[in-house]
């Protein structure tokens, strides 16, 4: 009996992203800011206009699957990646992720990086590849891969600030969301800063510009 088997080849792909605040080469600050499930760049970024009015020009890659958020119709999202062929789509939004930054002349630059919900995986598989230095990262309202790759990726993340927040009615990740993160990274004697504040799953912009303020 004959059984289905999977292949892969690689195909080039054109990729969106949203920015909003001075040009890149302008601003003096830079964040890539990477969304949750089911969002879209344009609307996540409306939550980064403090930001941009201090100056800061915040880049929004979009995740490279999109699909109605309803049936066939209506609202559209994007996702980074689901269990199907996870390990294909890790690399895949790496690679992609790398020229982006390749594409924006940031290479020799150190952007904030900030991940939200569905973000906070991908920005941290970012920082464990290796290949695109920040300055910060911001984990916001998600979790940290249990099985991030500590052999290669242990220098890149101790190296930085972290900074973990939470909304104290966040409806989708509460207290042990922050255990199970702060539980991995003291055992792996990274640093880091845990913020909370008043709200639910969302990036709270006054929060965010004090974190980023912060030495």
């Amino acid at each position: 009996m004959h059984h289905a088997e999977n292949h892969h080849f690689t195909i080039s792909k054109t990729a969106r992203f949203a920015t909003i605040g001075p040009p890149i080469d302008q601003a003096e600050h830079v964040m890539i800011a990477l969304h949750g499930y089911g969002q879209l760049p344009e609307f996540f970024l409306r939550k980064f206009r403090m930001l941009a009015e201090a100056g800061w020009c915040v880049v929004a890659p979009e995740g490279m699957h999109r699909f109605y958020l309803d049936g066939t119709s209506g609202r559209v999202g994007a996702s980074w990646m689901t269990k199907e062929d996870r390990e294909t789509d890790i690399a895949d939004y790496v690679h992609y992720l790398n020229a982006l930054s390749a594409h924006l002349n940031l290479r020799d630059r150190s952007p904030v990086l900030l991940g939200f919900s569905q973000g906070v995986a991908t920005a941290s598989r970012w920082v464990e590849s290796g290949k695109q230095s920040f300055e910060r990262l911001i984990l916001w309202a998600g979790v940290f891969p249990p099985d991030f790759e500590w052999t290669t990726g242990r220098a890149h993340l101790s190296h930085l600030p972290v900074d973990l927040a939470l909304g104290d009615d966040d409806p989708f990740f509460k207290d042990e969301l922050l255990t199970d993160t702060a539980t991995i990274l003291n055992d792996k004697r990274v640093a880091y800063n845990l913020h909370r504040f008043q709200g639910g799953h969302v990036i709270d912009p006054d929060l965010l510009l004090q974190i980023v303020n912060a030495p």
